[in-house]
């Protein structure tokens, strides 16, 4: 992933972050609702329409 893809990620991972993880819009084509899998200590965050998503540990702020 490069730092543009991750820059327009950071808005959901900061409203996944202050507890708002509902009705989140994907980044790229503005659709929603986004999935949202915890697996074995990481989360994916998902588009199912265009396929775009972030993996990973994201600790809390």
């Amino acid at each position: 992933m490069d730092e543009e893809e991750l820059i327009a990620w950071q808005d959901v991972l900061d409203q996944i972050a202050a507890g708002r993880p509902a009705d989140l819009a994907c980044p790229f084509c503005r659709h929603r609702p986004l999935a949202i899998e915890e697996t074995e200590g990481t989360t994916k965050i998902s588009c199912v329409k265009c396929g775009k998503f972030i993996q990973g540990r994201f600790a809390p702020q």
